[in-house]
């Protein structure tokens, strides 16, 4: 469209590995004509599921309760039900499944080497997918992802590695990017301080050129605006536990302050945030626009924001959900 002006975003977050999800978001681009895919962390998942030969053409993987099914279509349909919900499988004997039960640290390593090569495969998918559209798609990790899973990511012509630094969308619009979150109960690998994540945010935007035209993406939301609302956990156990009065969840703002405060002074155009799944929607704060689309990728339901942006001002968003 030559009199076109504005950049239309496509934003998810929170896909937690589920292949499913990230082949919704691809599709996406072409689905509803985006310029450019903003992918916030969690990209990885959180469980390794073995699919252990049973050596008489059977195969057993401790998936929702326990699964024993034949080779052939009956195994591909096992591996896209796992993927699908976020996790990974691994094909493993029996044996080499007794030597993973007695080595956690072997069942670390292989944990981050799968985590590695999946988020590897969705670049290589990306790219193929993308170029054919002119579509860059941005990635972030979050408060889930470690580090070095993030720091192997590495850039193609249509994919490009945005976490912690600014990246720019169009000639118009900067995005600052941090997948870091304010401390958890879960103690995740990204947990940090508000301190340092204001450092970090600072640091980041004292390099932006036009903070008026400026896009956060910021993987946790700001504190208590009704975008970070959670059930209240009881720390004193592991693994933590809602805490209930009356029979009811208790319900507290799992946000940051420093994020807030970042948000309050510089007033960006617009802030996409997730990390809390359940609460999505859209606020604002001042000026600023604020989206969390939520997640639901256990389901294999994309949750997203198309988001249009002009110069100095969000002419139109809407949420979406496929």
């Amino acid at each position: 469209m030559p009199d076109k002006k504005f950049t239309k975003i496509f934003f998810a977050t929170d896909l937690h590995g589920s292949g499913r999800c990230f082949e919704k978001l691809l599709s996406a681009a072409k689905f509803y004509k985006a310029d450019v895919l903003v992918l916030g962390g969690d990209l990885t998942g959180k469980m390794l599921v073995p699919i252990v030969d049973l050596g008489d053409g059977t195969f057993r993987a401790d998936y929702l309760g326990g699964k024993t099914v034949r080779a052939g279509e009956e195994v591909k349909s096992l591996e896209r039900e796992i993927s699908d919900s976020g996790y990974y499988y691994y094909h493993c004997s029996k044996t080499e499944m007794d030597d993973l039960k007695s080595s956690k640290e072997k069942v670390d390593e292989l944990f981050m080497t799968i985590m590695k090569e999946t988020l590897t495969k969705w670049v290589d998918l990306a790219e193929q997918f993308l170029s054919d559209l002119g579509v860059t798609c941005f990635l972030t990790g979050g408060n889930d992802d470690h580090q070095e899973i993030i720091d192997a990511v590495r850039d193609t012509p249509h994919v490009k590695n945005a976490d912690n630094k600014v990246a720019r969308i169009d000639n118009l619009h900067e995005m600052v990017n941090l997948g870091w979150s304010n401390m958890t109960p879960w103690k995740c690998p990204r947990d940090h301080s508000e301190e340092d994540l204001e450092s970090a945010t600072e640091a980041l935007v004292s390099s932006v050129t036009d903070v008026g035209n400026c896009v956060f993406n910021l993987h946790v939301p700001p504190i208590n605006c009704g975008l970070d609302t959670c059930p209240k956990l009881d720390t004193s156990v592991y693994p933590p536990k809602p805490v209930f009065d009356k029979g009811q969840a208790v319900m507290i703002g799992g946000g940051s302050l420093s994020v807030r405060r970042a948000i309050e002074k510089h007033q960006p155009l617009l802030d996409l945030c997730g990390h809390i799944h359940e609460s999505r929607g859209t606020t604002r704060i001042g000026k600023t626009l604020i989206i969390n689309p939520g997640s639901d990728y256990p389901d294999g339901v994309l949750r997203g924001a198309i988001v249009n942006l002009g110069d100095k001002k969000v002419v139109s968003w809407q949420l979406t959900s496929g």
